[in-house]
């Protein structure tokens, strides 16, 4: 799929034919692209910073009564346009964990999507293009969109990886838990330069720099995790699948682990691996006529032999938060339908 500047479908409003208006205006900016889809893999931005700046002078000079009368939405993704807009953002990070397109080409276009989202917001009256608070807004958002994507491109990677592991022991398909690491450093690189990206702009653009962090912690797309790996995570094992959870979201795997685990009936199977070192455990689950949840749900250090505790004490705090439960467990501690950090009943 391309996701060049942005696809609009054929009844949509393009924002390039704001350019048309220049052409009108004594041929004074051409574009010789006029109408062609690009491709991100083969186009890099060219001079698309500046080309955002002469299309707003053009406009201003040519209709002196043009002016804002509407006002910036709350949200620039809340219309079809947005919408389209975050899709393509979401193939280009899904293209990105694939390693189809380089950091360099995710970076160009997170500019690219930033210029034309102030292209169409200008066209659509609701900015001048040269207020300070609206530029801000539209890079702000954009960054929070791309930053969501990584997180969820990063967890789809994840769960794909941990499918084809789980075809491996047949069976059903939604009664296992995976974890790879290398995708929550991946993730957290990838947010780091998509922040570097988004500076970029605002410094191009000689506006303020907006504050990642603060996006971050307010975002409003938590629904599935928020902007990180761990609780897309949690989402997926413990709400979805109801198989795993993690106690303390913010709490930072060791490098090179991973972790598989699969029911089976009324015993379990997982394999932990650190370093290039694999541990295979049989889980002995049990359901307690009594009511108690003891059995139907283990620490995942607690089934690790003492050697491999005593060979990676260090990691302790992460292994200990992570669990591993029969389905038959949601049903009398209602885990799955917790969200963010929580310490599992064990009894």
């Amino acid at each position: 799929m391309n996701y060049g500047i942005v696809h609009l479908g054929e009844n949509k409003p393009d924002p390039i034919d704001i350019m048309t208006v220049a052409i009108r205006c004594g041929d004074r900016l051409r574009y010789q692209e006029r109408g062609k889809q690009t491709d991100l893999t083969v186009r890099k931005t060219v001079d698309s910073l500046e080309t955002a700046e002469k299309i707003n002078e053009i406009m201003c000079e040519c209709y002196p009564n043009y002016q804002v009368v509407k006002g910036m939405p709350q949200s620039v993704f809340a219309d079809p346009f947005g919408y389209d807009m975050q899709n393509d953002i979401y193939y280009c990070m899904t293209d990105y964990y694939a390693g189809k397109i380089s950091e360099s080409d995710v970076k160009d276009y997170l500019e690219e999507c930033c210029v034309s989202m102030r292209i169409y917001r200008t066209q659509k009256c609701q900015t001048s293009g040269h207020n300070v608070e609206d530029n801000q807004q539209i890079v702000g958002q954009v960054y929070e969109i791309f930053a969501k994507m990584n997180a969820r491109a990063g967890g789809n990677a994840n769960y794909e990886e941990g499918l084809a592991e789980n075809q491996k022991y047949g069976g059903r398909s939604d009664d296992w838990v995976y974890y790879n690491s290398d995708y929550y450093y991946q993730c957290e690189e990838t947010k780091d330069f998509l922040r570097q990206a988004a500076l970029y702009v605002t410094d191009q653009w000689e506006i303020p720099a907006i504050d990642a962090e603060e996006i971050e912690k307010n975002t409003g797309y938590t629904l599935d995790g928020g902007l990180d790996f761990n609780s897309g995570w949690n989402w997926e094992y413990r709400n979805q699948m109801a198989n795993g959870s993690m106690e303390d979201e913010s709490v930072a795997p060791p490098k090179d682990f991973k972790l598989f685990f699969k029911q089976n009936s009324f015993d379990g199977t997982l394999w932990v691996s650190l370093n290039g070192d694999r541990r295979d455990v049989d889980v002995p689950f049990s359901i307690s006529h009594s009511g108690s949840l003891k059995g139907q749900i283990y620490r995942v250090y607690d089934l690790l032999d003492d050697t491999f505790k005593a060979e990676h004490k260090k990691d302790r705090q992460f292994l200990s938060g992570l669990t591993v439960f029969m389905s038959e467990y949601t049903l009398g501690s209602g885990i799955n339908n917790i969200f963010g950090n929580h310490v599992p009943r064990l009894e």
